[in-house]
């Protein structure tokens, strides 16, 4: 089943090169989009904040507002951290890619740009935000009319990521959606339900949280924790939702993966924290881990939220008994070939 956007899609190109920008355009000619161009970081920073564009290609290297600095200032923004940000770039060292998904890139296109490729990223985009719209409408129908929304206030403050509350609300919603897919000749209609085999829970504890805080202060916590909360999203797959449920902790939740690529997705959300120190400025880089413990759900047997909480809950404990940087998903073992590809005694 697609879905058609409701409205064209408004996107802002930014190169200090016409013959890029020209080149995009071309690419993106018969997309059906509303296309807007800016030659340098400050015009297009006007233009952002007189009219949000859906999404954003921009090149990392300008002269004046680079483009890892605009897209500082647009996901550091409550009015703007929405957009989908693509970042042009032709550095190919992982640490830039860190440092870009840090400061809140969603993706990377490399440099000289495919057409194919930049396409489908921003198919793959729009996506995202139609299945952000989805989620976000499917919410809005299991609360009541007075915008119950704000007033439970379900972002968490710091890291701007889904709260406890939210996922208490939210996990049963995602409970009944795993079952058994009706046969595909059933008619669907708007209270169609897309069923799933799986629920992937990950809860994720940051290592050492009391040493951290003695070490660097409250502050310095507060910054690492919003870089490991921007990491889990940019790792995350489409439709994995996350969420702060404690000051040093984090669930993962994402529909449709069995138990293997649990595991490996799980694996991912470990070394894309473990595997890369924070770096808050050029004089303090924070080392960060964590440990994971999660579950698969499967409809059989049916349980309830808050014994799914329960589990995951005893299963992060068990991991976090084998020391730091942990990974632990009940019920399954990887090969002895998975664990010597990821490094694992």
């Amino acid at each position: 089943m697609t879905f058609a956007p409701a409205d064209p899609i408004q996107i802002l190109v930014i190169d200090d090169s016409m013959v890029v920008r020209e080149l995009i355009a071309q690419y993106l000619e018969n997309g059906g989009y509303i296309l807007e161009t800016a030659a340098n970081g400050e015009v297009a920073w006007a233009a952002i904040c007189q009219s949000p564009p859906d999404l954003i290609i921009s090149d990392w290297s300008m002269p004046g507002i680079s483009g890892i600095e605009l897209c500082r200032r647009v996901k550091s923004d409550p009015g703007l951290q929405h957009i989908y940000f693509l970042m042009l770039t032709a550095r190919e060292d992982a640490s830039d890619r860190v440092l870009g998904l840090d400061t809140g890139a969603d993706e990377f296109i490399s440099k000289p740009i495919n057409a194919e490729e930049l396409r489908a990223r921003i198919r793959a985009a729009l996506r995202v935000r139609q299945l952000t719209r989805s989620l976000m409408t499917a919410n809005q129908r299991l609360q009541d009319q007075n915008n119950l929304l704000a007033s439970m206030s379900l972002l968490d403050g710091e890291t701007g990521v889904l709260n406890q509350r939210a996922l208490t609300s939210a996990l049963p919603g995602l409970l009944q959606q795993v079952g058994e897919r009706p046969p595909d000749h059933i008619p669907v209609d708007e209270n169609y339900i897309l069923y799933y085999r799986y629920l992937n829970f990950w809860l994720l504890a940051v290592d050492h949280w009391s040493e951290l805080e003695s070490k660097y202060g409250s502050e310095v916590l507060r910054q690492v924790v919003t870089v490991v909360a921007r990491r889990l999203q940019s790792r995350g797959l489409p439709g994995s939702l996350v969420y702060r449920s404690e000051p040093n902790q984090f669930a993962c939740l994402t529909l449709g993966l069995s138990p293997q690529r649990a595991y490996e997705f799980g694996q991912t959300l470990r070394q894309g924290i473990s595997d890369h120190p924070v770096s808050l400025s050029s004089e303090l880089s924070v080392a960060v881990t964590v440990t994971l413990g999660g579950v698969v759900v499967t409809k059989e047997p049916p349980l309830e939220g808050e014994q799914v909480l329960q589990q995951v809950q005893d299963v992060l404990a068990k991991a976090q008994s084998l020391g730091a940087n942990q990974l632990v998903l009940l019920g399954y073992e990887p090969d002895l070939d998975t664990k010597a590809r990821e490094g694992w005694g």
